[in-house]
């Protein structure tokens, strides 16, 4: 339901990025909004909208969460959540903005062939350097 409203932020977003790397980039708002640039017109669906994001990092931090219980500080780990889900959020903006100015160079047919899987090492990547510069901030304080 808040896809409409989300979409067009995350869209404004991607735009206002990405104006300043490739020059005459149009923003056309619609439920599924469009960049329009000289090589490549990238049109944000539902499914590229972060949600994939933010399962991937609920999943791993959830694996997190049972392998390391015993070691974590609730309190931390609920912040260290939902600062990830932000995280997650900003870095699906800059891999929209990133696969629209590579799709605009000579990148293009690359961008078009391997935009699915470079998203999802993209994302996971930003996990993993998340996780290593909050992990250690998460586990319990040791004493003695």
């Amino acid at each position: 339901m808040a896809w409409p409203w989300y979409g067009q932020i995350l869209g404004r977003s991607v735009f206002a990025l990405a104006h300043f790397f490739v020059p005459g980039t149009k923003y056309l708002a619609a439920l599924t909004p469009t960049l329009i640039g000289p090589n490549l017109e990238v049109t944000i669906v539902f499914g590229c909208g972060g949600l994939q994001a933010i399962k991937l990092f609920q999943i791993l931090f959830a694996l997190l969460l049972v392998v390391d219980w015993n070691e974590l500080n609730g309190g931390r780990a609920v912040t260290v959540y939902f600062g990830g889900l932000a995280v997650m959020l900003i870095a699906n903006v800059f891999r929209i903005t990133l696969l629209f100015v590579m799709g605009n160079t000579s990148w293009r047919q690359h961008v078009i062939e391997y935009h699915l899987s470079a998203g999802w090492i993209l994302l996971t990547l930003v996990f993993v350097t998340y996780l290593g510069m909050t992990y250690r901030w998460m586990l319990k304080e040791v004493k003695g």
